[in-house]
């Protein structure tokens, strides 16, 4: 998969998971703490695109540079982790998702969910695309 695809891919996964992710937050607060009401500033809405776009530039820049295999690659995917959970923590302090621990808390959680899901996720469309291509390439080989 190229890597504007992947990256379009990614901020359009991420952005989405965050708002089903405060969905079910918003959910939750709504049946055990009685809270009816989620006010957003008028901000909110691009700040979790931005943060989905800004999550999804490590994994061009940093897994898809190069072809690495083995223990650099696991390397790789453990300073992937802990850059995207920094964005993820940095756009929630300069955006106001969160003001305290109790709030950062769901926050992570949420982060490491939608982690594991964007991964997965990629991983199929790669595969997806890869037999894809396999195919069109048998079909020309069979014409020849």
């Amino acid at each position: 998969m190229n890597k504007i695809k992947i990256l379009f891919n990614q901020t359009l996964m991420i952005s989405t998971a965050i708002l089903f992710g405060v969905g079910i937050q918003m959910l939750i607060c709504h049946f055990f703490k009685n809270d009816d009401m989620l006010t957003w500033p008028w901000y909110v809405p691009l700040s979790i695109v931005l943060a989905g776009f800004l999550c999804s530039l490590p994994t061009v820049l940093l897994i898809y540079d190069a072809e690495v295999a083995g223990k650099r690659m696991m390397v790789r995917i453990a300073i992937h982790f802990v850059l995207v959970g920094a964005i993820v923590s940095l756009c929630g302090y300069l955006f106001k998702w969160y003001e305290t621990l109790d709030e950062y808390l769901p926050i992570l959680i949420m982060y490491v969910v939608i982690y594991l899901f964007v991964w997965a996720a990629t991983g199929w469309l790669t595969k997806s695309d890869e037999k894809r291509i396999n195919a069109a390439i048998e079909d020309i080989r069979d014409q020849e």
